[in-house]
């Protein structure tokens, strides 16, 4: 997707917010910190799977649901698609939530 796009940035920031109720839904809170023209953070605050695993005494599995982001993340190339992503830390590695920062490079 983002070798084909006009614009891997607007690409990625349309996927993103699409996916928030298409693949999401309710389970997930998302807030939008920062959302212009370069910059989109897009922090979870309420993550379904951590939640599920929370309730069935397995919260250390929650990173395994984390580090299938990295299919995508690893993707992306800031001198190629002109964007970079940062995620410092996670829910489930005892952040208090996840952010997913993407910005023009």
């Amino acid at each position: 997707m983002l070798d084909s796009a006009p614009d891997p940035f607007e690409a990625m920031v349309t996927l993103a917010k699409s996916r928030e109720t298409q693949a999401f839904g309710v389970g997930f809170s998302f807030r939008h910190p920062i959302d212009d023209d370069s910059r989109f953070y897009e922090d979870v605050h309420r993550c379904f799977y951590h939640d599920v695993l929370l309730a069935n005494a397995a919260p250390e599995l929650t990173p395994v649901m984390c580090a299938f982001d990295r299919n995508w993340i690893d993707a992306i190339d800031p001198g190629r698609h002109g964007f970079r992503f940062e995620r410092t830390s996670t829910i489930g590695t005892g952040g208090s939530h996840c952010p997913f920062h993407f910005t023009r490079a």
